[in-house]
């Protein structure tokens, strides 16, 4: 997904819908690492309701399910990874787009990689957003998750009145 403010609107009960699940590309500059077009993933059944994922290295013949004409050199121009996991590991989708949360910088010496200088960031933000820039598919927080944060963060804030 591409989460940006342009990317949601407003429902009749002032709730945000996201509207952009960027199911055809990735940015390059924050796609996920597993979304190359070169990996495979099953989901593996783990203690209780959790699933593990597990990623192999693709090695058969080259495979395309985008059209000849799709511009690009990087794999998912060629192997769309979001239309299979769409369908065969919708985890795996998620994870992979939880990454995604920096689409709009275009100069990569503006990304901070620490977070010096951000004193009026609440700690459990960062670690917040720390969980979603794994690079483990596996650490990474889910969508619900993530969603169920910034709501409860939302919450409290009006209730404060901030």
């Amino acid at each position: 997904m591409d989460v940006k403010p342009g990317n949601f609107l407003l429902d009749e009960d002032s709730n945000l819908v996201l509207i952009d699940w960027e199911q055809n590309g990735a940015p390059v500059t924050t796609a996920a690492p597993e979304i190359g077009g070169t990996w495979d993933v099953e989901e593996i059944p783990s203690e209780g309701q959790n699933t593990t994922l597990r990623y192999t290295k693709y090695t058969g013949p080259e495979r395309r399910n985008m059209p000849m004409t799709t511009q690009g050199n990087h794999g998912w121009n060629v192997w769309n990874v979001f239309l299979e996991w769409g369908e065969q590991c919708p985890k795996a989708l998620e994870l992979a787009e939880t990454l995604s949360g920096f689409e709009d910088i275009t100069c990569t010496e503006r990304v901070v990689e620490g977070w010096e200088s951000s004193e009026d960031i609440p700690e459990h933000w960062r670690r917040m957003v720390e969980d979603c820039l794994h690079h483990d598919p596996n650490k990474r927080i889910g969508l619900r998750e993530l969603v169920a944060f910034w709501d409860s963060e939302r919450q409290e804030m009006n209730e404060r009145g901030s």
